[in-house]
């Protein structure tokens, strides 16, 4: 019957021999493949030392997850005709324009407004109380368009054609810009400026002009987009 140390004994034998069976297979192996070999271990090795310590970086309390910024979210932004068609919808609304017409002017005053910093609510509020968005009209002091614009003192600083309606708007809106710039953003004085000139000395009739317009821009502001 056979001994644990002989057991061991042979356990030990049947080891050193396919040890030296190995070894000498591994000599036979081309001495390039052998080196292709033995830097793949040293690759494999490397990877796994890098894995093993950013595993540990992320989980030791002594470390702090760094996250990647994610891009940021892109803007929709809403279709030119669409913001077009919503506007002239709260104008119709709140002005009782018809509908066609109001949507037609909303094109140019929402891109008027734009181009010049002017709140669109304001402009249509102005267009409505010089003209009530009529595109030929005329005053007796030669005012012309829906904007009711004076040629022989804003046509050269406006430039166009201020018998087109989309033209005229736009001079309106530069106008009532630049009165804005003179008076230090106060709506008060530049709007009583638009109506009775800077000059003017009617002051009731700019008072009266100012207070339509304001009651005008407030019941526009009260209908949703």
């Amino acid at each position: 019957m056979a001994t644990e140390y002989d057991v061991r004994s042979n356990a030990a034998e049947l080891v050193r021999s396919a040890t030296e069976s190995m070894r000498s297979s591994w000599q036979a192996v081309p001495r390039v493949f052998r080196v292709l070999v033995s830097w793949h271990l040293v690759f494999v090795f490397a990877l796994a030392a890098v894995a093993s310590v950013v595993s540990f970086n992320g989980t030791h309390p002594g470390y702090q997850r760094i996250a990647f910024a994610l891009p940021a979210v892109e803007h929709i932004s809403v279709p030119w005709h669409s913001e077009v068609d919503a506007f002239g919808h709260k104008v119709s609304q709140a002005f009782g324009v018809h509908r066609s017409t109001a949507t037609e002017f909303a094109g140019w005053i929402l891109e008027a407004s734009e181009r010049q910093g002017i709140e669109p609510e304001l402009l249509a509020s102005l267009v409505l109380t010089e003209s009530s968005f009529n595109k030929d009209a005329r005053s007796h002091l030669g005012a012309i368009g829906p904007a009711q614009v004076r040629p022989e003192f804003w046509s050269t600083f406006c430039g166009g054609d201020l018998k087109d309606p989309a033209d005229n708007i736009y001079c309106g809106a530069q106008v009532l810009s630049h009165l804005l710039d003179r008076c230090g953003d106060d709506t008060v004085c530049a709007l009583t400026a638009y109506n009775i000139g800077p000059y003017g000395s009617e002051e009731q009739a700019g008072r009266r002009y100012v207070s339509k317009v304001d009651e005008y821009t407030e019941t526009l502001r009260k209908y949703p987009l």
